[in-house]
């Protein structure tokens, strides 16, 4: 049943009553009010999922009340219903300005009025979801999700300056998350005073430790400027110690800055990371241009491959069985992307072809194929599938929708779909994985973590996430075998999947000796060339074969 708050806004108690007994069995919380002044304050105090506003009353009109609703940043997104006699064209023109949603006619139909309401209760709680997505829940300021969304509707070329705090996981593993969450809101307090000097700029909070600054303006900083604006902040970080509840921070900090349109981000971010490697303080994206230019060429070459195979059809998944160490049944596949290119020759995702696309902005794409192709395939066979997603597909506001949206249409099988999460310490926003992982958890989708035990395994991490699936490193089941520390590793990822209600897999079981191991773990799933290639048709049975094997 619907349920959510309704703030009823009309001078005439009778009317609030009946638009209450109209909605009563609809689950409704109500708040009421019985003028614009009065609306507002209820607004901002209760945050109602949809607003009855009615048009003419004392005091503020549901016009204006509705103009100064949509400047108020905390409710500026909730659905307006203007209930109205009012049939003058001029007058709904007049609503629609000011910001109303839709429009209910006096007397209204009460079947109308609660499916409208539902409706935009609906919109109101994808819109309230979303806000919470795009705020820093420690800073409260905007985040990667918002930072990316910004950079994507602007029109002009934006400046973006993206900043680093050194050493943040050393910090956060020697104080522990809630003392340095104090270190990034005094060092959130102390940006904010230095970059006030740049015009037209805003400061987002981008994941632990790093935060960015955009800047949409015409007047374009020049080199010098940049270069001086840089060096007096990292300047400025080293030698002010930070203080927080009894705690002093040594701070440093490295800088990166870029300008551009669509991918000024993926610049500034490339353009830090050589800044990090390098030990550089801060970086301009023209000290690292000629270097990023030597592989131009050949990234347009694999651009004009990708866009031709997209155009022609041309990718496609194949699936590589997973075998069932308990059942001796395949009954599970993971789904690996493939290119051809104009010569017929299969083109793999590594080294270039997917870091291509995601640079040439059609990785999204290639991931809608392949998402789109793999749900057809477990509708035509009941088989259960995997994909591999990265941070890029999660964290990216109009892919994360795009995975949901299909989840949603194919919820009748969404419990044979399986998402393989990277193990990836370059996540940004842990929150917005999560929140990702949950929702596709209540259609069904089971989650696996990949790579598990690969050099970056925050055991904290994994069990916010509470996966379905480990699949352990293949550098680790490949040496079992050879290394006694290998093998027990592999033992401690099965004892502690097991306590989390998690199977495992073993991927690279490439022969029969690696095999037995596996399984005299107890490992529930083998992958690798001993059980079979990826292929784009489905093996479903395998054969064993003695051999004699070294």
């Amino acid at each position: 049943m619907p349920s959510g708050k309704i703030l009823i806004v009309d001078d005439v108690s009778v009317n609030r009553m009946t638009i209450k007994l109209s909605l009563k069995n609809e689950n409704y919380t109500f708040i009421e009010a019985s003028d614009g002044l009065e609306a507002i304050e209820n607004a901002k105090e209760h945050h109602p999922d949809v607003i009855l506003m009615d048009a003419m009353m004392p005091k503020m009109n549901g016009f204006e009340a509705t103009k100064k609703i949509r400047e108020i940043e905390s409710i500026q997104r909730t659905p307006i219903l203007m209930i109205t006699s009012l049939e003058n064209k001029e007058d709904k023109i007049h609503a629609l300005e000011a910001g109303v949603n839709d429009f209910i006619s006096k007397p209204f139909d009460k079947t109308e009025l609660k499916a409208r309401c539902k409706s935009y209760a609906q919109i109101s709680s994808l819109n309230q979801k979303y806000s919470l997505a795009t705020i820093n829940t420690i800073t409260s300021l905007p985040n990667k999700m918002a930072l990316l969304k910004d950079i994507s509707e602007g029109e002009e070329e934006q400046e973006l300056f993206l900043v680093k705090i050194d050493n943040f996981e050393t910090n956060e593993n020697f104080y522990g998350n809630k003392i340095v969450e104090l270190l990034e809101l005094e060092f959130t307090k102390l940006l904010k005073d230095a970059f006030k000097s740049l015009n037209h700029q805003d400061i987002y909070h981008i994941s632990s430790g790093k935060y960015a600054i955009l800047r949409h303006c015409p007047d374009r900083l020049k080199r010098e400027a940049v270069e001086d604006f840089c060096f007096n902040f990292v300047e400025k970080v080293k030698h002010q110690k930070i203080e927080s509840y009894g705690y002093d921070f040594d701070v440093n900090v490295t800088m990166s800055f870029a300008r551009g349109k669509d991918s000024v981000y993926e610049d500034a971010n490339e353009v830090l990371s050589s800044a990090i490697s390098h030990k550089k303080e801060y970086l301009l994206s023209e000290d690292v241009i000629d270097g990023l230019r030597e592989g131009l060429s050949r990234n347009l070459s694999m651009l004009k491959t990708i866009k031709i195979a997209l155009r022609e059809n041309n990718i496609a998944p194949q699936y590589q069985p997973i075998f069932n160490n308990k059942t001796k049944e395949i009954h599970r596949y993971e789904s690996l992307i493939r290119m051809k290119d104009e010569a017929g020759n299969t083109i793999y995702p590594g080294p270039f072809f997917l870091e291509t696309a995601k640079k040439g902005k059609l990785y999204p794409q290639v991931t809608k194929i392949l998402i789109d192709k793999v749900f057809d395939k477990i509708k035509e066979t009941g088989k259960e599938f995997s994909i591999n997603l990265s941070s890029l597909d999660i964290e990216d506001p109009h892919m994360s929708a795009y995975l949901l949206q299909t989840i949603k249409e194919h919820a009748d099988v969404a419990d044979k779909m399986i998402f393989e999460l990277l193990e990836d310490k370059d996540t940004e926003d842990y929150e917005v994985v999560k929140q990702f992982i949950d929702i596709s958890k209540s259609y069904g989708v089971k989650i696996a973590i990949d790579d598990f035990g690969s050099g970056y395994s925050n055991f904290m991490r994994i069990l916010e996430f509470e996966p379905n699936i480990i699949k352990i490193d293949g550098s680790l089941i490949q040496d079992i075998a050879t290394s006694p520390l290998a093998r027990k590793t592999v033992e401690m990822i099965k004892i502690f999947a097991d306590r989390i209600d998690a199977m495992t897999v073993a991927e690279y079981v490439e022969n029969e000796v690696i095999y037995d191991i596996v399984n005299e773990i107890g490992i529930d799933y083998s992958q690798g060339y001993y059980i079979g290639k990826a292929e784009e048709e489905l093996l479903e049975e395998k054969i064993f074969e003695k051999s004699s094997l070294v």
